[in-house]
């Protein structure tokens, strides 16, 4: 069985769309963000901590589960964007990396 995409456009739309650019991607490499909606309970990392992958950074509750948020990559950890105990949603930024970029 084949898949083939299609769009169906009026003519006015397929004229305009070589006008319209792909939406570009955010780039959230230096970002730790929430994989879920809950209260962020606490860090287990201070600022300007050198951490490794898969290294404990905070805990998240969500339905009265304590979840373990674990370092993506290795870095230092440059600033935190979330206060212990307060709610967050999904894909807010939780701590963020120093940039690679600013690295000696």
């Amino acid at each position: 069985r084949a898949a083939i995409k299609v769009v169906l456009q009026t003519p006015r739309e397929f004229e305009l769309s070589k006008y319209m650019h792909p939406p570009k991607e955010p780039d959230t490499t230096d970002f730790v963000l929430s994989p879920m909606p809950g209260t962020l309970v606490s860090y287990a990392v201070e600022e300007g901590e050198a951490v490794q992958i898969g290294q404990e950074l905070c805990v998240i509750e969500a339905m009265k589960m304590q979840n373990i948020i674990r370092s993506p990559r290795a870095g230092i950890i440059a600033s935190f964007h979330g206060v212990a105990g307060s709610s967050i949603t999904v894909d807010t930024v939780i701590l963020e990396f120093v940039s690679d970029e600013c690295s000696p």
